[in-house]
């Protein structure tokens, strides 16, 4: 994905009066827990170097978006970053690449006069302890966010109930709303492909 497609998307769901979305990775290929790859435009930046990246990316990309149209509510700023963000590891490098995207969101919502939420995006939900790490390490930096988005497949995250528990301690602890960013459920027990389910 890239800005160009995410217009072209993001045009078609403001078209039937939907708001957009935009979930930025940060990296040259899809971020997860696994993977937190810096750009290769960002190799041997030091995290400084890398904050003024982000910053004027996320500003540039919001611009052009917005420009063309799309009817933006929500940014994500890094997608499933339990455990780094564009090649950084440490807390306090992740804490100042968040506080450079929030404060991109925060500057191109006011310049357009929109309500545009900025959200964070944690995975590994069924360790409750770490998840209340992370939203206490929010909290300690005096991060500006607006939501805390989780992902929420059962296979990995656990029950209903403990995800419920989560979302409910990160409201109630640090007066954050919670969505579910990712989630994915089987519709059916029905064999589909040959192989084994996985539920």
């Amino acid at each position: 994905n890239d800005v160009p497609t995410a217009i072209e998307l993001g045009k078609r769901a403001t078209q039937y009066g939907m708001k957009v979305c935009i979930d930025f990775h940060y990296s040259d290929f899809w971020a997860d827990p696994k993977r937190q790859h810096a750009p290769k435009a960002w190799k041997g930046m030091s995290v400084e170097e890398k904050c003024d990246a982000l910053y004027d990316f996320t500003i540039e990309s919001l611009t052009e978006i917005l420009d063309s149209g799309v009817n933006v509510g929500m940014v994500q700023i890094g997608n499933e970053i339990n455990y780094g963000m564009s090649g950084e590891t440490s807390i306090p490098a992740v804490m100042k690449l968040l506080e450079s995207g929030s404060r991109a969101v925060r500057k191109i919502s006011k310049k357009y006069g929109k309500d545009i939420q900025i959200a964070v995006h944690y995975t590994n939900i069924r360790n409750n302890k770490e998840i209340d790490n992370i939203a206490s390490n929010l909290s300690e930096y005096e991060i500006d966010y607006d939501i805390f988005a989780i992902s929420y497949y059962p296979m990995w995250d656990g029950t209903i109930e403990n995800m419920q528990n989560v979302a409910k301690n990160i409201q109630k602890n640090y007066g954050k709303d919670v969505v579910i960013a990712e989630t994915s459920y089987c519709y059916t027990s029905e064999d589909g492909d040959g192989c084994g389910n996985s539920f």
